[in-house]
C-alpha cells in the first residue's frame, strides 16, 4: 500500500473536496427523508417546524410525497448541488493549495447553506409552489452543514496521515527572500506542512548581482531538485522584477507565490482574500496547467451566453440607439481599432457617446488625461453628449461588445481591450502580459474603481486574473459587474 501511494500529486483538491460536498448533500436529503416519512416523533417535529416557519401544512404526507422524493432524488440532489456548491465557490471553499494559513470553513459552510435556503425558498414563493414542504428543505440544509463539516474534517484527516506517512501529494517549495518575513514564512510551513507544501530549498537575491542571470539559475534549480511551488517573500522585488519570477514559474508549470506590498491592490480595492503575513499580502498565482483546461469552456459559455443576453436585449439595444440618432448627428455605433489577446487588433464595437468624429479631436485633449502614462481618461470630457455621459454612467455604450463576444473576439470576463493609442504607450515590458488572455467585456478593474484606477495597477489586477482564472472568480466578477454598473463606481 505503501508503494502504490509514494510520490503521487493530487492535481486537483477542489474535486476532491467536491465529492465530499455532493455526498454530504446525498446523505442530508436520505436522512431528511427517512426522519420525515418514517416514524411518529419525525411527523411531530416537522409539525413543529412547519409552524414555526408560517407553514399550514403540518402531519403526515401522503406516500405520493415519499414516492416523489425518492424517484426525484438524482434531480432534487443535482439541483441542490449546483446551487450549494456554486455558493461554496462563491465563499471560496475550493481555494485548492490558494492559502496556507486556517480559513473560516464553518462560518462559510453555514452562510452558504443560508443563503442556498433562501434561494429555494424565494423560488417556491415566486412560483407559488404549495407541493414542497418547507421544513424538509430547511432540516436537509440544516443536516448537510452537519455533515459537510464532517465529511470535510475527515477528508483532511485523511489527506494529512497519508502526506505524513506515506509521502502521498507532497509539494516540494522553494522559500526566496531573507528576513523576518521570510523567517516567519518557513517556520509556518515547517510547523503546518499546509496541503502538503514543505519548504525544502532556500535561496536570495543579491541585489548586487543580475537579476536576469539569477532567475535563469533559479529556474535551473527547480528543475533539478523537482520543486513543484515557488514561495517569494523577498519584499525589496520590484513589480517588474516579481513578473519576472511568475514568467519563470510559468515556465516550470509551478504556481508561485508573492509577499509584497505592490500587490496590496488587490486586497486593497479588488478585495481578493489572500494570506496576510505580518501586514503584508501574500498572493497566490496559479500554474499555468491548472488554468488551461478552463479555457475552452469558459470561451463555449461565454458565446452562448452573449447570443442569449443580445436576444433578450434586443429592445434596449434598439431603444439607445434611437436615443443616439435623435440627439446628435453620426451613426449609434461606433466601432474602434482594439488591441486583443497575443496583441493582435481587432474592431470592437461601442454604442457611440460622443461627437461624430470626436477621435480627431484626441490631440486637443490629450494634455487633460488624468490616467497617466499607458491610459487615455478624463472625468469632464468635453467631446461626450448629454446622452453619452448616461450611457457611460451606466455601462451601457458597452452593450454592443456582445456581438465581439458572439464573434469569439472577447469574452465575457477578461483584461479590458484598449486602443492602439493607450497600447503605444504601455512604459514596461510586463504591461504586454495582459494581452496573454481573451479581452473581456468585464474585468477585476471594471469592478474595483474603474477608472479611479491607474494604469500600473490596472496591469497587475489583469495579470492576476489571467493566472487565477477559473468559474468561481469569473462568477464574483459578473456578480460585482452587476453593482458597478448599478452604482456607477469609477465610471466616466
Amino acid at each position: 500500500m505503501r508503494g502504490m501511494f509514494q510520490g503521487k500529486r493530487i492535481g486537483a483538491l477542489g474535486l476532491l473536496q467536491f465529492g465530499a460536498d455532493y455526498f454530504a448533500i446525498v446523505v442530508a436529503y436520505f436522512t431528511t427523508l427517512l426522519v420525515r416519512f418514517h416514524g411518529e416523533w419525525g411527523v411531530r417535529f416537522f409539525s413543529v417546524l412547519n409552524r414555526w416557519l408560517g407553514v399550514r401544512e403540518t402531519g403526515a404526507l401522503p406516500e405520493t410525497h415519499e414516492d416523489f422524493y425518492i424517484g426525484s432524488a438524482p434531480r432534487i440532489t443535482a439541483i441542490m448541488a449546483v446551487t450549494i456548491c456554486a455558493l461554496y465557490g462563491l465563499r471560496d471553499l475550493y481555494p485548492g493549495r490558494r492559502f496556507i494559513t486556517r480559513r473560516p470553513v464553518a462560518w462559510n459552510v453555514i452562510v452558504a447553506n443560508l443563503l442556498a435556503l433562501a434561494i429555494f425558498y424565494a423560488y417556491f414563493y415566486l412560483s407559488r409552489n404549495v407541493f414542497h414542504p418547507r421544513g424538509f428543505f430547511a432540516t436537509a440544509l440544516f443536516l448537510n452543514v452537519i455533515f459537510c463539516l464532517l465529511f470535510r474534517a475527515g477528508l483532511d484527516r485523511t489527506l494529512r496521515r497519508w502526506r505524513s506517512n506515506r509521502q502521498f501529494d507532497r509539494c516540494r517549495a522553494i522559500l526566496l527572500g531573507h528576513g523576518k518575513e521570510a523567517g516567519h514564512l518557513s517556520a509556518l510551513l515547517a510547523e503546518f506542512h499546509p496541503h502538503g507544501i514543505e519548504v525544502v530549498a532556500e535561496e536570495a537575491w543579491n541585489p548586487g548581482s543580475s537579476f536576469e542571470n539569477w532567475i535563469a539559475a533559479l529556474e535551473e534549480r527547480c528543475r533539478r531538485e523537482d520543486i513543484r511551488m515557488i514561495i517569494a517573500a523577498q519584499k525589496d522585488f520590484s513589480t517588474a522584477q516579481i513578473m519576472e519570477l511568475l514568467e519563470a514559474a510559468d515556465r516550470l508549470d509551478a504556481p508561485a507565490k508573492v509577499l509584497s506590498d505592490a500587490m496590496n491592490i488587490l486586497v486593497n480595492r479588488a478585495r481578493i482574500p489572500t494570506d496576510t503575513i505580518l501586514g503584508t499580502p501574500l498572493v497566490h498565482f496559479e500554474a499555468p496547467s491548472a488554468v488551461r483546461w478552463f479555457r475552452p469552456i469558459r470561451n463555449v459559455a461565454s458565446v452562448l451566453a452573449a447570443v442569449a443576453a443580445l436576444l433578450v436585449l434586443s429592445p434596449v439595444l434598439a431603444v439607445i440607439a434611437l436615443l443616439i440618432k435623435r440627439t446628435s448627428s453620426g451613426p449609434a455605433l461606433f466601432a474602434q481599432e482594439r488591441i486583443g489577446v497575443n496583441r493582435q487588433p481587432f474592431r470592437m464595437f461601442k454604442f457611440r457617446t460622443m461627437r461624430h468624429r470626436a477621435d480627431e479631436m484626441q490631440a486637443q485633449v490629450e494634455e487633460f488625461n488624468e490616467s497617466g502614462a499607458g491610459l487615455f481618461k478624463i472625468r469632464e470630457d468635453p467631446r461626450v453628449t448629454k446622452v453619452g455621459r448616461f450611457l457611460r454612467r451606466f455601462s451601457l455604450d458597452e452593450l454592443p461588445q456582445l456581438f465581439n463576444v458572439a464573434r469569439g473576439e472577447m469574452t465575457l470576463v477578461g483584461p479590458r481591450p484598449l486602443p492602439r493609442r493607450d497600447f503605444e504607450n504601455y512604459y514596461e515590458d510586463w504591461h504586454y502580459s495582459r494581452h496573454d488572455g481573451m479581452p473581456g467585456l468585464t474585468c477585476l478593474w471594471q469592478v474595483s474603481g474603474r477608472s479611479d484606477i491607474d494604469f500600473h495597477n490596472m496591469c497587475i489586477l489583469d495579470v492576476y486574473y489571467l493566472r487565477n482564472k477559473n468559474w468561481a472568480l469569473d462568477l464574483k466578477i459578473i456578480l460585482r459587474t452587476v453593482r458597478a454598473v448599478l452604482f456607477a463606481r469609477g465610471a466616466y
